[in-house]
């Protein structure tokens, strides 16, 4: 594994050259910090893509839905989300530019050293259909996961359920247009439209064990401890309980599509 100018170069039969994005507030100067001296004490490079501020006026804001928000219940986006679905779809913007797989970072990861060098190692290795895998541990409830690719020091599985997590991931310009196309019309928090893989057809791998975490050492940038019971009630709340029956159907529908391939295959 060889670094130049911020990218990193992965394998030997077939080298990858890999840039690490980590996505930060200029003004975030103790969580940028933080991250830094992770990278420094691995001798990796990275570059920071600079956030989109939500509490300032974007471009890309246009693209939130409010109408459709409403009809299926969900709670209006705050300032903090639109901030970070901006940031992310700019990320995915540079992948497919650039033409060049990224793993991107939100800057309050907290790496686990050991996983996330190993998964840098076998990146070479990885089949196309891996289009994003989530490096930090899936919050689903009731989820069950399919392991897809094994090595001694890592697996990486098909989840059930999405992350509910956008803390860090790794990402093919082929993954990045899919997020892109789906993200026209935003309506829901980015890590939740990221978890709709029936819908924007990117499936969800994670790795096992996961690569990094959230550091508690820093507060969410994005929720302010929002009660949602209180927040949805009547006839909003009614609306969301529907349009989440309803989403059950595609994802069970696309789980089974998954696991009768799977059983066929056995492998990617």
């Amino acid at each position: 594994m060889t670094t130049d100018h911020g990218r990193i170069t992965v394998g030997r039969e077939r080298p990858i050259s890999l840039e690490i994005l980590v996505i930060s507030l200029g003004r975030a100067t103790d969580r940028r910090a933080a991250i830094q001296e992770q990278f420094d004490d691995l001798g990796l490079p990275f570059t920071f893509l600079d956030a989109v501020d939500g509490q300032q006026s974007h471009p890309l804001f246009s693209k939130y839905n409010a109408s459709k928000a409403s009809l299926i219940g969900e709670i209006p986006l705050s300032a903090g989300h639109l901030g970070c679905y901006a940031s992310h779809y700019l990320a995915w913007q540079q992948c497919v530019n650039d033409g060049q797989p990224k793993i991107v970072l939100e800057d309050d990861a907290l790496l686990h050293t050991d996983a996330f060098l190993a998964f840098l190692e076998h990146i070479p290795e990885l089949p196309r259909q891996l289009e994003c895998v989530r490096l930090f541990s899936n919050k689903s409830r009731k989820t069950q996961n399919m392991p897809v690719f094994s090595r001694p020091d890592l697996t990486i599985a098909k989840f059930t359920r999405g992350h509910k997590s956008a803390t860090g991931y790794y990402l093919t310009p082929d993954g990045a247009r899919k997020f892109l196309e789906h993200a026209q019309s935003w309506a829901e928090p980015l890590d939740i439209e990221m978890d709709q893989f029936w819908a924007n057809k990117v499936e969800c791998f994670g790795t096992l064990p996961p690569c990094l975490t959230n550091n508690a050492a820093f507060d969410s940038a994005i929720d302010k401890g929002i009660d949602t019971a209180e927040a949805r009630q009547g006839l909003m709340r009614w609306r969301w309980r529907v349009y989440n029956w309803v989403i059950r159907l595609p994802r069970m529908l696309h789980n089974l599509g998954f696991l009768v391939k799977w059983s066929v295959r056995k492998e990617l």
